[in-house]
Order: structure tokens, then sequence, then C-alpha cells
């Protein structure tokens, strides 16, 4: 199939967004949308990747094409980071500080809906209604509910504190700090406001009882336009975020300012969409009632590949076409022995970003070499740059929370990617001191128990439990004593050159031109160098050999039945079994051949026999098994019978 105009959209939302992306054509209405939609949640706690500024985005423009209905979108704006983590002031504590720059912000914004609702309610003009500057005219106009005095003098406090006549916040934060600070006024709504608020002892008391008034201000106007809605969608704090003390009340003022907001009428939303490290690691005294109020971004192997689909359908301009045609048409039903998407997913860290990138690259692979469809060895290649973006992005995403964490992964490259927990900790106690001192600030994430939980948490690795690997997107717990079991995650593998359980090549079959002739001299009781001194053994002997042989196949069937009857962990099982029917099938053809071919049969032996003490001897560094452990035995048997 044609896959010159296949593409799955790009990698962050604000760009997908615009027209040369797919977001617009092929989002995805989860229930998320509609419980934001329907005021039942308003907190949004999700991953980097996971699709948060997606949502936002999509949800700002289809609530703007609902009637009555006013939505805005606040990014906090990294060049004002440091300024808002130096805001303080006097008489109140950093946190309520913080407080009230977002409740100043979220107070102006809806003062801006209400004038904008007005002028669509009664059809003004928007000349009529600008506010450029402070001299301009408030129109009159009457209203049925008595309100008009009341937006008449909003629109005032508008003009006169500079404040632009736009329903998006496109303002700097270090903007609305400094008119905070020096300039802002409340002359619109009388003096006694203003002798009101200068009465309190201290600034920031004087600012709070300002805000407070406008907030009951503004209720009369929001009940006489009850039948209108206003979104307030807040996104991006990452941006401002520096995982210190400052930082951290920053995102607690914000959130007990959207609860308030919340609480003001029902005609007003207020939803933050934050990333789920900076929202675990806070603690306030009120956190407990935005439990209810939370919804978590979750994707699973069922719904992540439904975006790949839809993205799809929008760039083929096919909206007819079906999941199992796509993967069968534009990529291979299987790569090894799973079917592509369940391959493709696994190699996700269940977020959308990280699936749109790998068939991106999979698709752009197949382009370059003018092949289609997408085949299996394209998507192996793929995952070649895939895992090294994968790795950068996961130190860089939290490079701020866990600064020491590209020395820690560093443990896990060129072995084996399933690693016993006994084995990790004898290696992390060699290491574990030069990372206190390095990292003397971290210390106390840095014991054996708070590292595992980091690495778990953050989908670097997951354990095995009840025989299967689950990962933190799966099992949200913490790694318990009785997970004894550690295994990276693949989308990590290829770029730490860990892509085996067992720290071994996988078996392949060998051809006796490709084994040298020092491999031939071991071969047999005489072991002929060459085919012709090989042809020269009596056929009786030759009778012997081939008996051997398929002793030599049950031995192996029986190991295998073996391995997966042990209690050895799921991956490594799994991978010498594979292993093993590579075996088994490769001798079982060359015995059952028509042109059965002895010499190709002993070569096939000595690779399995090389094969199988590579295993052994990894599979005992690695403390999988013990020296009198059945596995061990039975691969002595095997070894000495050959």
């Amino acid at each position: 199939m044609n896959i010159q105009n296949l593409y799955f959209g790009k990698d962050d939302a604000e760009t997908d967004f615009t027209s040369s992306g797919l977001l617009q054509g092929s989002f995805l209405k989860t229930s998320i949308y509609e419980q934001i939609r329907s005021r039942s949640k308003s907190l949004v706690i999700g991953r980097k990747g996971s699709g948060k500024s997606a949502l936002c985005l999509m949800l700002k423009k289809e609530l703007d094409k609902e009637d009555k209905t006013y939505a805005s979108v606040i990014t906090p704006d990294a060049i004002s980071a440091d300024e808002i983590r130096r805001f303080h002031m006097t008489g109140i504590n950093e946190q309520q500080s913080k407080k009230l720059i977002w409740r100043y912000i979220f107070l102006v914004q809806i003062c801006k809906f209400l004038l904008e609702a007005v002028r669509d309610k009664h059809n003004l003009r928007a000349s009529d209604w600008s506010i450029d500057s402070q001299e301009a005219q408030v129109l009159d106009w009457e209203d049925e509910q008595g309100c008009s005095s009341e937006l008449k003098k909003i629109r005032e406090f508008l003009v006169e504190n500079r404040e632009v006549d736009d329903l998006n916040f496109q303002e700097n934060f270090w903007r609305v700090i400094n008119r905070i600070q020096t300039a802002l006024t409340f002359k619109a709504f009388g003096q006694s406001v203003e002798v009101k608020a200068s009465q309190a002892p201290s600034e920031g008391l004087s600012l709070n009882s300002k805000l407070e008034f406008l907030e009951s201000y503004l209720k009369k106007p929001l009940d006489s336009l009850k039948e209108y809605k206003f979104f307030l969608l807040v996104d991006k704090v990452d941006e401002i975020w520096d995982d210190d003390p400052s930082s951290n009340e920053m995102v607690i003022g914000l959130l007990m300012a959207s609860k308030e907001i919340n609480q003001m009428c029902n005609s007003v939303s207020c939803s933050v969409f934050l990333r789920t490290d900076i929202y675990e690691q806070l603690q306030f005294f009120d956190k407990d009632k935005l439990r209810g109020d939370e919804v978590p971004v979750v994707w699973t192997s069922e719904t992540l590949p439904e975006i790949i689909l839809e993205r799809a359908r929008v760039s083929l301009q096919n909206q007819e076409l079906s999941a199992s045609n796509f993967w069968s048409n534009y990529f291979p039903e299987k790569v090894d022995t799973g079917n592509t998407y369940d391959f493709i997913v696994s190699h996700t860290l269940m977020r959308p970003r990280d699936i749109i990138q790998l068939c991106n690259l999979c698709v752009d692979t197949a382009r370059r070499e003018g092949l289609e469809p997408v085949q299996s060895r394209h998507i192996k290649q793929a995952l070649d740059v895939y895992s090294s973006w994968k790795l950068n992005d996961l130190i860089g995403e939290y490079r701020i929370n866990y600064p020491f964490l590209n020395d820690l992964l560093i443990i896990f490259s060129n072995t084996s990617y399933v690693t016993p927990r006994k084995r990790f900790e004898s290696i992390y106690n060699r290491v574990g001191q030069a990372l206190e001192e390095r990292y003397s600030d971290y210390k106390f994430l840095l014991s054996i128990d708070s590292v595992l939980n980091i690495l778990y948490s953050i989908g670097f690795i997951g354990v095995e439990r009840v025989n299967k690997t689950v990962f933190y997107y799966e099992d949200p717990r913490t790694v318990e004593d009785t997970d004894k079991v550690l295994v990276v995650h693949p989308a990590f593998r290829n770029a730490l050159k860990c892509t085996s359980s067992i720290d071994i090549q996988p078996y392949f079959p060998t051809d006796v031109a490709d084994i040298s002739s020092r491999y031939l001299d071991q071969i047999g009781r005489s072991r002929p160098a060459t085919r012709i001194e090989f042809e020269r053994i009596p056929s009786d002997r030759r009778g012997e050999r081939r008996n051997f042989f398929n002793s030599f196949l049950k031995k192996l069937d029986n190991f295998k039945i073996i391995v997966v009857q042990e209690q050895l962990p799921i991956e490594v099982s799994g991978e010498i079994s594979r292993n093993l029917s590579r075996m088994i099938r490769e001798l079982e053809d060359i015995i059952s051949s028509t042109y059965y071919d002895e010499i190709q049969a002993e070569v096939c032996c000595v690779n399995i026999v090389r094969h199988l003490k590579k295993l052994r001897e990894k599979l005992q560094n690695s403390g999988f098994i013990s020296e009198k452990s059945r596995v061990n035995l039975e691969l002595e048997r095997l070894l000495q019978s050959n």
C-alpha cells in the first residue's frame, strides 16, 4: 500500500494543533473531555506527552463552538518564572502570596467573559467596547436584571488597569506581577474600596481585601447571565516549575485559587492540566480536598492504537480504513512472533507522543528505502533511534527532580534487561556511596528502596508480579519487598544495549560454510575436517550418529519443558524457550530432510552446544539458577551428552 502520504502528526500538541498538524482532525474525545465540560472534574493529571495539552487545546476549540459558552487558555510564560518564584507580599505567607496572583488573573478573565457575553447578548459592536485608552466611553445600555451599572464599572476597572480586551490570556506574568505590586487600582468601584483596603495592616492583606471585594462584586452580573458558561483552562505550569519550595508554593497557590473559583458560582469552571510528578510531590494541608477533582490521563493497549488509526485515516483521507486493514496493509501483520500493534505499543510508556514518534519513524525508514508497506525490519531499525530519543527524553523530563538519573541508568547498560533484585542491590551497594557524594543534596533519595521506587514510578523499570511483568502505568503501586525481579522497559533497551533477558545473542542457525575448520575438527569421534573425509565414514557409523541426533532432540524438548516449569523470571524463560524452539526446529528439519546431510546436523549440534554453554554461564552469573537447580543439572546433562 502507498505510504507516501501516511503521517501521524507532530510531536507536540501546540504544533500539531496548527494547519500542518493532525490534532484538530483526529482528536479522540475521551471521557475526560466530557468530565471537564460537565464540571465533574477539574484537575487533569498526566505525564509529559500523555496528551494533556492536546486535550486542553481541543477543549478550547470545541467549547468556542458552543452557544453562550466562552473559554480561555491560561499558560504562564517561562520568562516570568523567576519573578513568580520571588513574588511575596508582606503580611501573608508565600503560598498565599502566589495564590493572590492566580486569583487576580482568574477574576480578570471572568470580567472579560462577562463583558463579552453582554456584547454578544445585546449585539454590541466591538468598537463600542474598545479599551485601548482610559478615555474610552462605556456604551449606555439597559439590562432587564439591572446589572448595567455593575458591568460598566467592571469595564472601567479593566480600562484603568490596562487589561487587554481579549478573552485569551496573552500577557507575561511578570507584567501582571508588576501591576499587582505597583499600579493596581479599584477606583472604578468607588473610593470606599481603596480606603477599606488601605486600612489592612499589610500589602498582602490589602490586596486580598480588594480581590475579595471583586469576587463578591462579580456574583450579581454572573447570576444575571447564568445561562452562559465560562471556562478557564490552565496549562503548561511545568514551564515555570523548578522543584524548589517557591515553585511548589506557586503550584499549590494555583490549585487552591482554582478550587475557590470553582466554588464561586455554577457558571464558572477552572480546570488545571498538571504533570503527575509535580502534583505527587506537593504537600499541603488541603490536598485531600482535591481528590474528588482529580482525573488521570490514562491510555491502554486498546485505546492507544486508536490514535494512530484515526491519524492514518486523516492523512490518507480514508475514513473507511479499519484497524485490521491498516495494520495488515501498511504495516506487517507480525514482528517476530507477535502482532505488530502489540509490539509497537509495548515499546511506549502508554503515551500518545511515544506511539506517534515510533510510527512516524517506521514509515520514514521504509520511505527512505523506497519500499512500501512498512516491513518488520524497518520497525526494528527505527527502534534504535526511537530508544535513544526515549532515554534522553526520560533524563530530560526528570532532570529537575532527579539530576542523578543519568548516572544511575548506566548500571543497566550492556547487560541483561532482566535483573534479580538481589543482584541490583549488590551492584548498587558498590556505586551508591559515589552517587551520594556527587549528589549530596539528594542523598535522601539515594537509598536502595527510594531508587527502586523512582525507577519504577518514572516507567524505566517494571517488576514481575504473578508471572507477568507490569509497569507503573499498569499497576501504580510502590516496589514491594516481594518484587524480586526487575525488568527494563522495552523503550530503553536498544539505547542501553540490553536487548536480551539473559545477556546473550539470540540463537540463529549456522551454515556449514560459516563454521571454521577448528569447529569441524570437534565434530564426531574422528572429527573429520572436510566433507570428503566425512563421507568416508562407514554407513553404520553414520546411522549411530543419526540416532544420537534424535536422542539429543528429545533432550532439548525435555529441557524446554523444564524451563517453563521452573521458577525463572517470565521474560527469561520466554527468551530461552524461543531460542530452544529455533534449535529444535532447525535440527528437526535437518534430520527429517529428504536430502539428509549429517555434517550439517553435526554443525547444528556444535552451534547449539556453544549457545547452551553461554546460557548456563549467564544464568549462573546473573543469579537466576544455582548449581543444584533443576535447570542447571539438566543443562549439564545436555552438554555432557554431546
